[in-house]
């Protein structure tokens, strides 16, 4: 007999600094009478980050942008009658705006906590050890997302330009659900190369943020081809202070960009991506994603 699917979950240390004293976000779950952290368990076919950001503002009615990962947690539980594993994924978080918060019948209580009394709360040594983590992963100088394009329609069906050839059906559809990828991110500078299906994997979340996106023909095939060395310095102006940069490009050139940019990382499908979060002590912590 095959072993039960792992339920795969999500969630943060939401926190804010209040007069010079860190805080963080626990709620109160009745059916359990506990203190935790805010989590929940996957949608189908959802991204592991939409859900993070989902789940903790239906539990805690607060909007937040995800910030570097804290690690995970991996628990039995109880289901039909029987024990399965339990995977729940943690970032840190910051809120976005002030909490609406309503009770419910699965959080009916919400406190913002100092670090130590939050840790004295916390009903389980499990949440105590994420939020341990958030102590060497905040605060944040520089994000930057280096995504490969959503997927094109295939070269020998298209007759035009090569820098025009648009994305498919499938890859305007991940273009769509990336949008609220990058909104969960707090992404707010995006770069493309002039091709137009990099330009089309971010235009639905340049829209949503009404913000412009910036062309650098210098990481399109074309300009990599005709120039590598026009890669040199982009480092320096991709990452920038206070801002969370998406840079869209392609799979000839991530691999010299990556390393201009500082990373390494090796293939990358089409529509994925990573997220690299330069802290204030000069480390990078970058991790990867499927395309959403």
């Amino acid at each position: 007999m095959s072993n039960p699917a792992t339920v795969i979950a999500a969630g943060a240390v939401v926190w804010r600094e209040s007069r010079g004293t860190r805080q963080v976000l626990l709620v109160h779950r009745p059916r359990y009478d506990d203190w935790s952290l805010p989590k929940g368990k996957l949608m189908a076919q959802e991204h592991v980050l939409l859900a993070a950001r989902r789940e903790i503002e239906e539990e805690t009615g607060q909007q937040v942008v995800l910030g570097p990962p804290l690690g995970a947690q991996r628990y039995p539980v109880r289901k039909n009658g029987g024990t399965v594993q339990k995977l729940v994924h943690y970032w840190s978080a910051t809120p976005i705006d002030d909490s609406d918060f309503q009770p419910n019948d699965e959080v009916d209580e919400i406190t913002w906590l100092p670090v130590d009394k939050a840790r004295s709360k916390l009903s389980y040594p499990r949440d105590v050890d994420i939020l341990d983590a958030l102590e060497p992963a905040v605060p944040v100088t520089a994000t930057l997302v280096l995504v490969r394009h959503a997927e094109a329609v295939k070269r020998k069906e298209w007759d035009g330009k090569d820098t025009v050839r648009p994305l498919s059906s499938t890859g305007t559809a991940v273009a769509e659900q990336l949008s609220g990828v990058l909104a969960a991110l707090g992404a707010n500078r995006l770069i493309s190369s002039d091709a137009e299906r990099c330009v089309a994997t971010i235009t639905p979340y340049a829209a949503l943020l009404d913000r412009h996106i910036h062309l650098w023909p210098e990481i399109s095939e074309r300009g990599y081809d005709a120039d590598p060395d026009g890669l040199r310095g982009l480092g320096e102006r991709a990452w920038k202070t206070g801002k969370v940069t998406v840079v869209c490009s392609h799979r000839p050139v991530l691999p010299a960009l990556s390393r201009e940019l500082g990373l390494k990382v090796g293939k990358f499908s089409t529509g994925a991506f990573l997220v690299a979060h330069r802290l204030a002590d000069g480390r990078l912590v970058h991790e990867r994603f499927r395309a959403p």
